[in-house]
């Protein structure tokens, strides 16, 4: 199962970013997203906004408080999580609205409209800042679901077709949306839309990430490696992955993991096994020695018997894999055999890795 925070490469960042509904959002409509936690996580938006050091800071040590929580509705966002999630996930935006100065809370609203594409311009606020009719909005609204049912199209046929040619056909639609928008505001509308959104962002260099990857704690064994920490492994790109030894479809990825240990070895990643016994046979550590063995896994495997680990991701599937980037953010996840049903999926994790390692 794929995560949420990997749509096709170049689709608005308002498809990609955790939904949240907006209070002032028409009745009916698909929820907007609120990308302002995934946002300032990121280097070249903290750079735009021109934080300072306390100030990174301060917003690290409110997301590291919270760190848990966003790992868990990694999959759902805040409009999924159920309602235990909402008060802290209020209390985040709240925090981090403090933190700011005002400059900088605008700047950052400007972002999020920019993230929210044109469909921010069906928002109650914007609709009466720029004074929009009636049979505007309707028009806006019938250019958006039209919009949204071409992207789900693509994306439906992504398969096959090279990145180019999903560029290409995603930037069609893109350009035919803009013209219907630009077609629909007068001059007035335009300008004032143009200083809502602020200076133009390049949302490309945004690498979202809902989470840092837990520290590792109560292991009870470290196997093939002395006892390693993630905060040894700064600087690396790192593939975490659950298994349970008796898990046939753990087995059915072992080739993969096999194919990375050996080809980039040395290059800037670290493989780490997860052991996390499903049954009671699998609580034995001296039969797992003897499976890493035969299988010829020599990377390091903590062996996480208290299911620490498996509570800190908030992991429910056997296998799952998480590649957590440079920084120690957690930036893909993928839950299940790989390649099943020859679904291909090592290939992308094996591109995601690389993207990653050519990082800073």
């Amino acid at each position: 199962m794929r995560s949420p925070y990997l749509p096709l490469p170049a689709i608005v960042l308002a498809l990609a970013m955790t939904p949240s509904a907006f209070a002032d959002e028409p009745a009916g409509r698909p929820a907007l997203s609120d990308p302002s936690i995934l946002l300032v996580r990121d280097e070249a938006v903290r750079a735009a906004l021109a934080f300072s050091t306390e100030q990174r800071a301060a917003i690290d040590a409110l997301f590291g408080k919270y760190n848990r929580l966003l790992l868990a509705i990694r999959d759902v966002g805040p409009t999924g999580a159920d309602e235990t999630a909402q008060a802290p996930l209020a209390e985040i935006r709240s925090e981090l609205s403090k933190l700011l100065t005002g400059e900088q809370r605008s700047r950052l609203q400007g972002l999020i409209l920019q993230a929210q594409g044109y469909d921010a311009l069906l928002r109650n606020d914007v609709s009466e800042a720029l004074k929009l009719s009636p049979e505007q909005k309707k028009t806006l609204i019938k250019a958006s679901d039209e919009f949204r049912a071409d992207v789900k199209e693509l994306q439906s046929s992504a398969k096959g077709r090279s990145p180019a040619n999903l560029q290409a056909a995603l930037a069609k639609v893109q350009a035919s949306r803009h013209k219907r928008v630009l077609a629909e505001l007068d001059a007035e509308q335009t300008r004032r839309w143009s200083q809502l959104l602020g200076e133009p962002f390049d949302f490309s260099q945004v690498r979202p990430s809902p989470a840092s990857a837990p520290e590792f704690e109560s292991i009870d064994a470290w196997l093939n490696s002395p006892p390693l920490t993630m905060e040894s492994l700064r600087g690396q790109v790192v593939v975490v992955h659950f298994f349970a030894f008796g898990c046939s479809n753990c087995i059915n990825n072992y080739p993969w993991y096999r194919e990375w240990q050996n080809d980039l070895a040395g290059k800037g990643v670290t493989i780490v096994g997860i052991h996390a016994p499903e049954t009671e046979a699998e609580t034995d550590n001296e039969q797992l020695r003897l499976s890493l063995e035969k299988h010829e896994l020599k990377f390091p495997v903590a062996v996480d018997k208290e299911k620490k680990m498996w509570q800190a991701y908030h992991n429910g599937i056997w296998p799952t894999v998480y590649i957590v980037d440079k920084q120690g953010r957690v930036r893909y996840w993928w839950y299940g055999e790989l390649d099943w049903q020859g679904a291909g999926n090592q290939k992308n994790v094996r591109r995601q890795i690389e993207q990653l390692l050519a990082e800073p």
